[in-house]
């Protein structure tokens, strides 16, 4: 009840605040469809399972869809490692 309530508000708000003078309706709506706006997908981040042994060594997993960035994240914790002398099993 409360749902419909709001409802019936909402559309005799937009019809008090929308403009009457026939403007909209002399222009119209276009629909238009724009293909490289719909392809575009969000890239899907990379997920990272840090692992300390009890022997002080580093161990991962990497997984996520996008193979570059897989990569770039096994190049970036080797970095870190090496530059922090920690130890990679």
């Amino acid at each position: 009840m409360r749902l419909a309530a709001l409802f019936l508000f909402s559309l005799l708000a937009v019809a008090i605040i929308a403009p009457v003078d026939g403007a909209l309706a002399e222009e119209g709506f276009r629909i238009s469809s724009n293909r490289e706006v719909r392809e575009v997908t969000p890239e899907v981040p990379v997920k990272v399972k840090l692992k300390k042994l009890a022997d002080g060594t580093y161990t991962w997993e990497i997984s996520g869809t996008n193979v570059q960035s897989i990569i770039e994240a096994d190049r970036a914790l080797r970095k870190y490692i090496r530059e922090n002398s920690l130890k990679k099993k």
